[in-house]
């Protein structure tokens, strides 16, 4: 705010000698003109009224540097206090998302987020601020939160500012995956040729499904528990296409007449080895329907033996 000589009319503000707007000049000469915004640097001020232009005066902005980098938050979840949340997978059901809270962000920051879970770091991709006002969000695959579910993972970020580029680091936020009671394990791979999945529960009245999550995402068809353990055969086209990559397996369990459906934790494969068949071979399905297979074409052969003998 500032005071000039009483008189009636309007004033225009001027930066640098460039308009920066135009109020209306009070009855006892004082106007008032909101100025955010301004570039970091010396800003030499003049006023006009009625074509009159005033003395200049001279403000130096500064940028402010400070960081409070308290902890993310993770959406949907509710805070336990002292750096906790928790939060109900099947609540929601999806894609995880973290939030970073207000810091004293400024344009040009660059944000990254660390996962820590059960068994793996994961990195985000790197986000640049380009409006402080508009808090960033990072999303975390459902098959990492699922990976959770009955333990804790610690999320936090970093911050880099140019131009000293110096790396910050937030406070780290303990989240709590709750869901189900007691933790249903990963499958796991049992043939040699890596083509054929084990999943293991210990009761009837089930039944289960299988993912493989790689470039693309494949369920097996869902099978019924006979015993202690169902054998999946891993899609072949999907294995082809994945040969050598990182890959998750997770399978899912439903009780009969229930429709709540519960997810296991996750089985990561770094690198994806196995020998490479065409999809339309009988290479495709596991040791046993081979053997069933290779059974069957035995005794048509026979079968039509006899018949020409006839």
């Amino acid at each position: 705010m500032a005071r000039l000589p009483p008189t009636a009319g309007s004033v225009q503000v001027l930066d640098n000698g460039v308009p920066l707007g135009t109020v209306t000049l009070q009855a006892d000469g004082t106007w008032n003109l909101p100025a955010a915004g301004l570039a970091q640097g010396t800003h030499t001020f003049t006023a006009r009224v009625d074509g009159v232009i005033s003395n200049p005066w001279t403000v130096n902005i500064q940028q402010n540097n400070e960081m409070n980098l308290v902890e993310p938050h993770f959406k949907n979840a509710t805070s336990a206090g002292n750096g906790r949340e928790q939060i109900n997978y099947y609540a929601y059901e999806g894609d995880g998302y973290v939030e970073i809270p207000a810091y004293g962000a400024l344009n040009g920051d660059t944000v990254r987020v660390s996962w820590v879970g059960r068994s793996v770091t994961i990195d985000s991709e790197i986000q640049t601020v380009t409006n402080p006002a508009i808090p960033l969000v990072f999303k975390i695959s459902m098959y990492e939160v699922i990976d959770c579910i009955g333990v804790n993972a610690t999320i936090k970020y970093t911050v880099v500012r140019p131009p000293s580029n110096e790396v910050h680091r937030s406070l780290a936020l303990s989240l709590t995956v709750m869901g189900h009671s007691g933790a249903i394990t990963a499958p796991t791979i049992n043939s040699p040729d890596n083509n054929n999945l084990r999943v293991q529960f210990a009761t009837d009245y089930y039944s289960a499904q299988a993912r493989f999550i790689g470039l693309t995402t494949v369920e097996s068809p869902i099978k019924q528990f006979n015993g202690n353990y169902i054998n999946f055969t891993i899609d072949q086209t999907w294995l082809n296409a994945n040969r050598g990559r990182p890959v998750l397996f997770n399978w899912s369990l439903k009780r009969f007449g229930n429709s709540q459906i519960f997810y296991s934790q996750i089985l990561r494969v770094n690198d994806l080895k196995y020998k490479e068949v065409d999809p339309g071979t009988i290479e495709q399905f596991d040791p046993a329907t081979r053997d069933a297979i290779q059974r069957f074409i035995a005794s048509a052969y026979v079968l039509i033996k006899l018949l020409f003998k006839r």
